[in-house]
């Protein structure tokens, strides 16, 4: 009788310990990690060439925390002359996009600081003032490194302003008159970010 009592409890035992869910992990468990996402419009006022830029784009990213990495695009929207060659009726043309990097420091307050870098490619030209694409076309790397205040209006919507940097590179002086340091310039930045913060 015990030899049987002793043979059924190991099996029940067995049973328990086999029938037991095992729990799956992975490298990148952390259960305090927040993953989601964020996107939506941004605008730079900035100079071109010296005279008043309009810069008009958008931008989306994985949001990590307070953390977020994606992509932006970002263009010129007003008329520019080109004053340097002499072609009455030209306009200056400036595009680029490429990867958005940012953090929010003490995202979750009303109210806070954001640091964010674009980093990306584009083309600076020239066009006619009846032509849509520019018959000059010159490729440039941009680097835009932006501090702003934010302002957490929903838990779904967010409101920058502040200030950022537009450093060009690559612009080649030959090709069309102007040079880096033309391009380059302060600006302030507007960004409208929708999301799950």
């Amino acid at each position: 009788m015990k030899k049987s009592i002793l043979i059924l409890f190991i099996l029940a035992v067995g049973v328990t310990v086999f029938s037991q869910e095992k729990e799956y992990r992975t490298i990148l468990d952390n259960q305090d990690l927040r993953i989601s996402g964020l996107g939506g419009p941004f605008m730079q006022f900035t100079t071109v060439a010296g005279e008043f830029g309009f810069m008009m784009g958008g931008g989306g990213a994985v949001l990590l925390d307070n953390f977020f990495v994606g992509g932006y695009g970002l263009g010129l929207t007003n008329a520019i002359p080109d004053y340097v060659n002499d072609n009455p009726g030209d306009q200056l043309t400036l595009g680029h996009g490429g990867f958005w990097l940012g953090y929010s420091l003490y995202g979750n307050k009303p109210i806070h600081v954001a640091f964010s870098t674009m980093v990306g490619w584009g083309e600076f030209g020239i066009t006619q003032s009846d032509e849509y694409y520019p018959y000059l076309r010159d490729n440039i790397f941009v680097l835009a490194p932006t501090l702003e205040l934010e302002a957490n209006v929903t838990r779904y919507f967010r409101i920058g302003a502040g200030v950022s940097y537009n450093i060009f590179t690559m612009v080649d002086e030959n090709m069309h008159g102007y040079t880096n340091s033309d391009l380059s310039a302060l600006g302030g930045f507007l960004s409208f970010k929708f999301g799950w913060f």
